[in-house]
């Protein structure tokens, strides 16, 4: 490759010799090759890589040559092409997969042997890749300056993206996952191609997702999209295994993540017995996650991490880990934000996106704040979504025929959003709580006649959602009521009022638990899924610590089937590593303290057993009973202070994790 200038390296270039090869070429502007005619071709790939892919790929890491426009053009010396930006959009114009970022340098037998490992993913950049910036931010304004003034110089639109983004923070940046270093990342890829279970495995965990999770919980945005590449990957790496010389197409690292959060979730819905169930749930969960940071979710999150991140949630909830898991579900919700699913339709900067690729965005967005409105709801803490301009996914027919199940909850979710703001101070009045229950209520006659009404119900699904739905609009009323269950004055509401809403909160407590004991009769749904659990059992509490254990049999005799079916399942805290039955599970944490507490309300009246009156106990003092009352010696102590005690108090400390004294 002789040229004029070759045998002086740019280095050692003058300004006046840099100038002079400049104006002679007539092709460079600001130190970068920029086409001035459309016959006029871009920096190049050297011409001998297009035919030799695995050269290619270590030229990529190991050297730099100039492009064969450059060469053929006589200065070579200024070329600026940059492999590293070009790499993905070559490498897939080659059918050149399973290129890693940033391997280590190494022979062209070590590559094809790291190439060749299980499994095969394809992390490249996009370089349409873009991020949500509100119409006020310092980026949208240099966006809108230049397109509002005269056409963009050239190169102007890369010094907006790689100089002035950066400073401001709010570039797409390839930086690694920042919480690991390189070797950890390394080993980690060694963990999953090993963690993978057989094809057979996979497809049968895949079916328990598709018949018992997607239904209830649409997890996934496109199942049917998800099942195809599913199996298109299980050829592949069959073939691969056959043949390994051929390649395979690869996948990318959040989409391997998202494959092994469906293998954690299904997990949690077989047969297995729960100690086995829960160790290869958690390490599925584990695989994930080590996914998740191979793609750098972090820095650069896509629609399938936050699917991922959303089924790991699920996940952490149902094993009891429901603090993780609301803490989990907010930063998906953050990344949501970030790549803008919150948006309204016509927002605001805001270009126009193809019905085919904005009703997925909808659905995950909306798939998000449900998880993260009910977990909320539960803890009695403001969602991170409080606020969402995004339209609800609905299908073609949700306005003529009735929703579906999960139109229904996404309806429902909104409501939550709506109607439970608690950061504010102001509380609702009765005339407020009473509209939005009949609200929430309304919701149960807008679904299909399937899903509404118990004699058309035509498959065990049907029956399960029928009852689901009630079970979840009851609970939300319930909480909207319970203002009315605090002692003393309300804001808002007279005493007359104050009674009407009580009773409407007992009684929607008392059909929450009617209809998750159906649902238990049909189905290990309701005892495996946590918002189920949690729903049922603190509904059944409540109900005790409102003292309708003693006064309403239908209450008491709820409460008592709750009890035995949950512990017909529910496996103690014991010694033995083994488990009682193919059929156990544990609850831990708050729910496990509910159903104490549940038993003792339905044995002895109250979330504690209570001495007989004037027992001392030891640790306690003259006068006390059971070092929590203090009372005057041989006074009795009156059992209608326990049934006037605060009750949305003592639900909130339950949520917590703290029973009531």
């Amino acid at each position: 490759m002789s040229s004029e200038g070759q045998g002086d390296p740019i280095e050692n270039l003058t300004p006046d010799e840099a100038n002079r090869i400049i104006h002679s070429h007539r092709k460079v502007r600001y130190g970068e090759l920029k086409p001035f005619r459309a016959s006029i071709n871009l920096c190049s790939e050297p011409a001998f890589l297009y035919h030799h892919p695995t050269s290619y790929r270590i030229w990529l890491n190991h050297t730099f040559q100039p492009c064969e426009n450059c060469v053929k053009r006589d200065h070579a010396n200024l070329c600026s092409y940059n492999p590293k930006q070009n790499a993905a959009k070559n490498s897939s114009a080659n059918s050149i997969t399973g290129v890693k970022r940033g391997r280590s340098p190494g022979s062209e037998s070590s590559a094809r042997k790291e190439e060749d490992r299980w499994p095969r993913t394809n992390d490249e950049e996009d370089p349409n890749e873009s991020r949500y910036l509100g119409q006020n931010s310092i980026a949208a304004f240099l966006s809108e300056e230049t397109r509002a003034g005269e056409p963009a110089v050239d190169g102007e639109q890369d010094v907006i993206r790689k100089d002035i983004m950066p400073i401001l923070g709010l570039q797409i940046s390839s930086a690694p996952y920042p919480f690991m270093s390189k070797d950890h990342m390394d080993r980690i890829r060694l963990d999953i191609a090993a963690a993978l279970p057989t094809d057979r495995e996979v497809l049968k965990s895949f079916q328990i997702y598709k018949q018992i999770v997607q239904p209830f919980w649409g997890l996934l945005i496109d199942i049917e999209d998800f099942e195809t590449k599913l199996c298109i990957y299980l050829e592949d790496r069959v073939a691969s295994a056959k043949h390994p010389a051929t390649g395979g197409k690869g996948v990318s690292s959040a989409w391997l993540g998202m494959l092994f959060a469906v293998l954690a979730v299904s997990t949690n819905y077989t047969e297995l017995p729960y100690h086995k169930r829960v160790a290869t749930s958690q390490a599925f969960v584990q695989i994930s996650y080590h996914c998740l940071r191979l793609s750098n979710f972090l820095i650069r999150p896509s629609l399938e991490s936050l699917q991922a991140l959303l089924i790991l949630g699920f996940v952490l909830a149902n094993d009891m880990k429901a603090e993780a898991s609301w803490a989990l579900i907010g930063l998906t919700c953050r990344l949501a934000q970030a790549l803008g699913l919150h948006r309204g339709p016509n927002e605001y900067a805001r270009a126009p996106t193809p019905a085919e690729t904005d009703l997925p965005r909808r659905k995950l967005w909306w798939t998000i704040v449900w998880q993260d409105s009910l977990l909320s709801l539960s803890f009695d803490r403001s969602p991170i979504a409080i606020m969402t301009r995004c339209e609800l996914p609905l299908g073609p027919t949700a306005l003529t025929e009735g929703f579906t199940y999960t139109e229904a909850m996404y309806h429902l979710c909104q409501k939550i959003l709506q109607s439970v703001n608690n950061d504010t101070n102001s509380q609702p009045d009765f005339d407020q709580i009473i509209a939005d229950s009949i609200e929430v209520e309304s919701i149960r006659s807008r679904v299909r006649p399937e899903l509404r009404i118990k004699e058309a119900c035509k498959t065990v699904q049907d029956r399960l959602q029928h009852c689901a739905i009630i079970l979840h609009t009851s609970f939300v009323v319930s909480v909207l009521c319970r203002p009315a269950l605090r002692r003393g004055e309300s804001p808002g509401m007279n005493l007359s009022q104050k009674a009407i809403l009580a009773e409407k909160c007992k009684e929607n407590l008392a059909e929450t638990v009617r209809m998750y004991l159906k649902m238990h009769s049909l189905s290990v749904i309701p005892t495996r899924s946590w918002a189920f659990t949690y729903h049922g059992l603190s509904s059944a509490v409540l109900l005790g610590i409102l003292g309708e254990t003693k006064t309403d049999p239908e209450v008491r005799t709820l409460q008592g089937n709750l009890i035995s079916a949950l512990s017909a399942t529910a496996a103690k805290e014991q010694t033995s590593p083994g488990p009682k039955s193919n059929r156990d599970i544990e609850l831990s944490g708050p729910l496990s303290r509910a159903l104490s507490a549940l038993k003792n309300i339905y044995d002895h009246g109250w979330v504690v057993e209570r001495p007989k009156a004037g027992m001392i106990t030891p640790g306690t003092g003259p006068g006390q009973i059971d070092g929590s009352t203090s009372l005057p010696m041989g006074a009795e102590q009156d059992p209608t202070v326990f049934e006037q005690q605060n009750a949305a108090m003592a639900m909130a400390s339950m949520q917590n994790g703290i029973m009531p004294p």
